[in-house]
């Protein structure tokens, strides 16, 4: 590198760190009126001042270069956040119709367990199926059932049991 060349670079960098203390808190501020994040505006001012490390062309106006680039970045980081937020939108919907599909699938196997299941109670002995159902569809006791029927308790358990044993045979 040529001495010209290394005093114009020095030159440039000291203009670019004083133009960094200079101009760094307003076009921090100058972000925020774009955007409510604070770490987001920090970054954005920050990327600011990168581009023109990364920018090997000579800048006339540098303060008005860098509120231009404050502001594109500001607009673009909202188009990436709504892009995103649309992204995400879609993703849920997504979710939410996969679950209604599960729903009613489940709620149409419910609906199958069901029928075969009071089928094969109605399939039942009568008298497993009387003792049975007054025990799970009434929530009468075991006692409550026999002193209806006019039988002992013992033969109320072992009908209930009865009952239960064929239909987890029959399911």
């Amino acid at each position: 590198m040529t001495g010209q060349n290394r005093t114009r670079k020095n030159a440039s960098e000291l203009l670019l760190e004083h133009a960094f203390k200079q101009l760094h808190a307003p076009l921090y501020f100058y972000a925020l009126k774009f955007i409510d994040n604070k770490e987001a505006a920090r970054d954005l001012v920050q990327d600011a001042f990168l581009s023109i490390l990364n920018n090997n062309k000579e800048i006339e106006n540098l303060q008005a270069y860098l509120y231009r680039a404050v502001r594109n970045n500001c607009l673009n980081y909202i188009k990436h956040i709504q892009v995103k937020s649309e992204f995400e939108k879609k993703q849920l919907e997504k979710i939410n119709r996969e679950i209604q599909f599960y729903d009613s699938h489940l709620t149409l196997v419910e609906k199958e367990l069901q029928e075969k299941l009071d089928n094969i109670i109605e399939s039942l002995p009568e008298k497993y199926k009387l003792p049975f159902k007054m025990s799970r569809f009434e929530g009468l006791k075991n006692s409550e059932i026999a002193q209806k029927l006019k039988v002992p308790v013992r033969t109320i358990e072992t009908q209930i049991y009865r009952a239960l044993k064929i239909l987890r045979e029959k399911l």
